[in-house]
């Protein structure tokens, strides 16, 4: 059949009606499938179930210097880089399972040395048995093929999974393709393989990355979220048994014995709940409890169905979230921080409270965890400059800082988003200080340093907050370039009572001097803290002994000049 193909392609010379004789109907219908495939792919190959080459057509693709059809009778596994070579057996095995697999990244290796990444696919045909039909097709651009590279021959990690996971979930409800989201644990996993020979360790390992690589959507959607947990994108016909009994299959063969048990939850991406986009926040939002959930929270005998449940819960809460922004379910509060010497307001801080919500740090924690702190950030800067607008004529109207999650300034289009809300207050504006608050660790300091520099350059002066609490680090500091730095409450608490804090508290205002920043040490709420400060050369304080949040905003733009108290000093008492 191969060898007819092969001549049928190569003596085609023209349209169907040109001049000279009429070919056979059979062989114009086998020519015309002929140019659909060529049409879809670079390169035509036919393989055993083996992977050795019977017949080739097309494009050399960097495969071969010479005619491709120097690489009938050699493996096709000898031209794929060998951390790929186990995941193309498995795509051998889907094809020879499934009858057709869609086109999957593979990472080959080039006459030349150098590897480049392609989209294998294939299908088998009853009528040759024992052949498998593939096709390949060249990855383009620069950018495809270093991250193609760069992830080659391994899953992704927790981080890149759910990275791409949101675009993933949201291409698949666009183009309505039937994709399913499965999590895997394999209870018991990282101590067998630490038990388990070099050889035999490397098998698993690679065996089951390869495997999951092998049935993930394109090749590339599949993730370790954990040692013994993993996330898994695929087409619809994968079933949760079959990926237990492959992963219970490949560590069999490798002689290992598990302790504890495999199980697999299927998550439905098509949640009409919620709109596409929403709907892959709550997906990944429970693929990042079900990496970090400890002991119990989600094992085999515990939780029957607990990512079910927790997507559940995930998909209620983001809705009650979106409601809570499109209604403005929420209000603001004013602190104010003050001049620890003389006590007057220097500026105040706006916090934001919940209707029905205890606390405001569960509120901004999920609504980072779930994307939705874009959204609120932008709608919280316009809450606070309406008011400022509302009060624009007080003689002592106060600058207002407003606290944005660092993971809305590194969004690639915060800066454009921040300028639109903005600019229509005009020099109103810059009354706004921004408080950088980083409850997840930023681990692209120079970026984020980039998009606060703009900022400054546009006229608006940088806050660092909770600096000391863990996420706002030294690294932090050093790494960006800012004009006050708020020093973490329990070391201002704690200080007078514990060395080490009071170490901790003195290494930071030494280190914040010497970089030029003002200091405003949170939590303030004795006398003798406000003291402690002073005598530590912090210029700036807040808390509970100067006053509590208000909603009355009037009541801090006023002018306290001409009503000060005892001293010549302000109470700054409010309920």
């Amino acid at each position: 059949m191969t060898t007819h193909l092969a001549q049928d392609t190569g003596t085609r010379t023209g349209p169907a009606n040109s001049a000279g004789p009429r070919r056979p109907q059979s062989s114009r219908e086998r020519d015309r499938f002929v140019g659909f495939a060529f049409a879809a792919a670079d390169l035509l190959i036919e393989t055993d179930a083996k992977g050795t080459i019977l017949f080739s057509a097309g494009a050399r693709c960097r495969l071969t210097d010479g005619d491709v059809a120097g690489l009938i009778g050699t493996s096709l596994l000898d031209v794929v880089a060998a951390n790929d070579r186990k995941y193309v057996h498995v795509l051998f095995k889907r094809i020879q399972e499934k009858a057709r697999i869609k086109p999957a990244r593979v990472i080959f290796q080039g006459y030349d040395g150098h590897k480049f990444p392609a989209l294998l696919g294939g299908c088998r045909l009853d009528s040759c048995p024992g052949s498998l039909f593939l096709t390949v097709l060249l990855a383009s651009g620069p950018r495809a093929t270093h991250e193609a590279l760069s992830a080659a021959g391994q899953l992704l990690d927790g981080h890149a999974f759910g990275n791409i996971l949101e675009d993933r979930i949201l291409r698949a409800r666009e183009k309505g393709l039937d994709h399913g989201l499965t999590l895997l644990l394999v209870e018991g996993l990282q101590s067998m393989v630490e038990a388990l020979p070099v050889g035999a360790a490397d098998e698993v390992r690679q065996g089951i990355d390869a495997y999951l690589r092998g049935i993930s959507a394109d090749g590339d959607s599949a993730g370790q979220l954990a040692a013994d947990r993993y996330g898994i994108v695929h087409t619809s016909d994968i079933d949760g048994q079959e990926v237990q009994d492959h992963i219970a299959q490949i560590i069999e063969n490798a002689g290992g014995e598990l302790p504890g048990g495999i199980r697999t939850w299927s998550l439905d991406v098509s949640d009409e709940r919620l709109d596409a986009a929403d709907a892959a926040r709550a997906l990944v939002y429970t693929v990042q409890a079900f990496a970090s959930a400890q002991g119990g929270e989600f094992t085999i005998s515990s939780l029957e169905d607990g990512a079910k449940r927790m997507m559940s819960d995930a998909v209620e809460r983001i809705g009650r979230l979106r409601a809570t922004i499109e209604r403005r379910d929420f209000f603001v509060v004013y602190q104010p921080i003050v001049d620890v010497e003389t006590q007057a307001v220097h500026h105040l801080e706006a916090l934001t409270r919940v209707e029905g919500m205890p606390s405001p740090a569960d509120f901004i924690t999920f609504a980072e965890d779930v994307g939705l702190i874009y959204d609120f950030d932008l709608l919280l800067t316009q809450s606070v400059l309406d008011t400022l607008r509302a009060y624009h004529k007080e003689p002592k109207l106060p600058d207002v800082a407003i606290n944005l999650s660092a993971k809305t300034l590194m969004s690639p289009i915060f800066l454009q988003q921040f300028q639109a809300v903005t600019e229509p207050y005009g020099d109103l504006a810059k009354k706004l200080l921004i408080e950088v608050t980083e409850t997840v660790v930023v681990t692209d300091i120079a970026r984020l340093n980039e998009v606060l520099q703009k900022l400054r350059r546009a006229g608006y002066r940088i806050c660092l907050d909770d600096v000391g609490a863990g996420s706002t680090s030294f690294q932090s500091l050093y790494g960006i370039q800012a004009d006050y730095a708020k020093i973490d409450g329990r070391f201002v608490r704690g200080a007078s009572q514990n060395p080490r804090d009071m170490a901790m508290l003195r290494s930071m205002v030494d280190v914040c001097h010497q970089l030029g920043l003002k200091l405003i040490g949170e939590q303030v709420e004795e006398p003798e803290h406000a003291q402690l400060l002073a005598d530590l050369g912090v210029q700036f304080a807040q808390g509970f002994l100067y006053s509590r949040p208000s909603r009355d905003f009037a009541y801090f733009a006023k002018d306290w000049s001409k009503m000060a108290g005892k001293g010549g000093k302000v109470l700054w008492k409010t309920s």
